[in-house]
């Protein structure tokens, strides 16, 4: 309970902008909080992430073509 007194008082000395960043910092906090509990499964997540594994044959082609790629240029309005 000390910490939390001590906490208080901390808060009570700030501004009302500093005090406004402070709740926007722990709105922040608990929405990463809820984002993580809203997050699909670990069962989920390796099945996409199995999804896209390229094997070497994949990326050879990446390799054979790397100077075309390197010389494609955008557009010129």
């Amino acid at each position: 309970m000390r910490n939390m007194d001590s906490s208080i008082l901390k808060y009570s000395l700030l501004n009302s902008f500093e005090k406004k960043e402070v709740r926007d910092f722990i709105d922040f906090l608990f929405s990463k909080k809820k984002n993580i509990a809203d997050s699909p499964s670990s069962d989920y997540r390796n099945k996409i992430l199995s999804v896209s594994i390229w094997n070497e044959e994949d990326l050879k082609v990446f390799e054979e073509h790397k100077n075309d790629f390197d010389q494609l240029a955008p557009a010129k309005w």
